[in-house]
């Protein structure tokens, strides 16, 4: 049941073609679109990705991004997917899970496809290929952290910004998990100055949502300032990223007069929007394990929550 998030705590009930020789066209200064081959270790994730967009007839541009210097060496592959239509469109930046692009692909295929008909251009930057992570880093977070990935967040918005397709100043930006705490990174007042200083980008994200996020590290757990409109959606079964922490902090943040709010799914866990069986992964957090699992009420009323949150943001 579709339930408004206007207070801090708020309970629901609930063919891959014949490799081909890449060709690219320069947009701007440190963004080229390659269409062509998605073959080599630094486009693993988007490959996967392609490959389940193209099964759903979405087609989109392979766009290489110059992020921040780090292990990864600042470049950043990223898929943009587009409505139908002449535009300009309202966007969507979609950070994927701890679990990346390739063992993640059909999670991002299923966002990326209900984004795009919702009407918004989406980009799905890859974040762990080109450093070295393909398979993800579910139980290492911290191998590629949430403020590393939040420059990957504002230099995928500052490509946006630059396309005539794009409305500039209505550009938002949802993650899950992994995902999810990289969103809270980057709409916190100070990661956020520093990370759209870096990428040169002319506007601050307008909104964003964070599934399942990590709540308890750094320095929110003692306040959060927000740049914009922040909707955080967590389990109440969560025992990966558990959704007491990100209560308190979206309580403290609307105590202090910022734009968070929070629902709690009762009895969801972790990765309650995807259609896998609930399960038990006995290695994850290094051995302490954690369940995951959908849940369909709980995947249904945030499809809806994201869908009232955008609109009322982002259009």
């Amino acid at each position: 049941m579709p339930v408004n998030p206007s207070s801090s705590s708020v309970r629901a009930r609930s063919s891959v073609a014949r490799r081909r020789p890449a060709t690219a066209t320069r947009l701007t200064a440190g963004f080229v679109v390659m269409r062509g081959s998605l073959y080599g270790p630094m486009r693993m994730g988007l490959w996967f990705l392609a490959a389940a967009l193209a099964a759903g007839c979405a087609r989109g541009d392979a766009v290489r991004l110059s992020s921040a210097p780090d292990s990864g060496g600042g470049l950043v592959d990223m898929r943009v997917v587009r409505p139908d239509g002449p535009g300009p469109f309202p966007a969507v930046v979609w950070l994927h899970s701890c679990a990346g692009l390739v063992r993640g692909a059909r999670h991002a295929e299923d966002w990326t496809r209900r984004l795009r008909g919702l009407g918004y251009v989406v980009a799905i930057p890859d974040s762990f290929s080109a450093r070295g992570f393909p398979n993800g880093v579910c139980g290492y977070g911290l191998r590629v952290p949430p403020r590393t990935r939040a420059d990957d967040a504002y230099a995928a918005l500052r490509h946006l910004e630059e396309r005539p397709d794009v409305v500039a100043e209505r550009i938002g930006v949802i993650g899950h998990s992994h995902g999810g705490w990289t969103v809270l990174a980057a709409m916190d007042a100070e990661v956020a100055a520093r990370a759209r200083a870096t990428a040169g980008a002319r506007h601050a994200f307008a909104a964003a949502i964070a599934f399942y996020p990590e709540c308890a590290a750094g320095a929110w757990v003692r306040g959060y300032r927000a740049i914009a409109p922040l909707l955080i959606l967590a389990g109440e079964l969560d025992d990966w990223t558990p959704a007491a922490p990100c209560q308190r902090l979206a309580d403290r943040a609307r105590a202090d007069g910022q734009p968070v709010s929070i629902v709690v799914y009762p009895r969801a866990y972790h990765s309650f929007d995807s259609y896998a069986p609930v399960t038990r992964i006995p290695e994850a957090l290094q051995g302490r394990g954690a369940t995951i699992g959908g849940d369909n009420a709980a995947r249904e009323d945030s499809i809806t929550q994201v869908e009232t949150f955008l609109a009322r943001y982002l259009r």
